[in-house]
């Protein structure tokens, strides 16, 4: 009796612990619900149209879509995109898009010091931190960078694995999505 109990809260504590999703979201899919911790730059909170700078979630972002961006702090890679993507969202104000898009990083086992830090070179666009990895494990840990669209209810309506090659492209992907 004790061996099977403790067998079936051995099995328990595995299937728990696995991610949400067994590879990486793609379009269609529905994100688990999650909530971010404070954000570590102040005025994040007002980019993102948020009230108050405190533990959020997707929905109470102040736009219908948001372009998540999972990085990891460390990723060549990652800060490779950062000036692209610096590019698009200074095009999304600019065009008035960020009305209906937010950007939103989320650096998976970022640490606040270290957010603070890559968002006073690379990412001039919210940055959150994942500092226990919890969103990123949900997400079924992606390589970073990876970039989605959502929407406020967590619908995934594009994902991509690396670096956007086309920036100009994306945009226009964008604005058809957010029409």
């Amino acid at each position: 009796m004790l061996r099977t109990r403790t067998l079936s809260l051995f099995l328990i504590a595995i299937l728990c612990a696995a991610p949400a999703f067994a590879q990486a979201p793609k379009p269609g899919d529905i994100l688990p619900a999650f909530t971010m911790e404070a954000l570590a730059v102040g005025k994040d909170a007002a980019a993102l149209g948020l009230k108050a700078n405190g533990p959020f979630t997707l929905a109470d972002i102040d736009a219908p879509y948001i372009m998540i961006e999972i990085i990891g702090v460390y990723c060549p890679i990652c800060h490779e995109q950062a000036p692209s993507l610096t590019k698009l969202y200074k095009r999304l104000k600019k065009t008035k898009l960020d009305k209906k898009i937010k950007m939103l990083g989320i650096a998976a086992g970022g640490t606040p010091m270290e957010v603070k830090y890559i968002r006073d070179r690379d990412y001039i666009y919210p940055v959150a931190h994942d500092t226990e990895f919890e969103i990123y494990n949900a997400l079924s840990e992606p390589k970073t960078p990876f970039t989605m669209i959502v929407d406020k209810q967590g619908k995934v309506l594009y994902s991509h694995l690396g670096i956007i090659p086309d920036i100009n492209a994306f945009y226009k992907e964008i604005q058809e999505l957010v029409k």
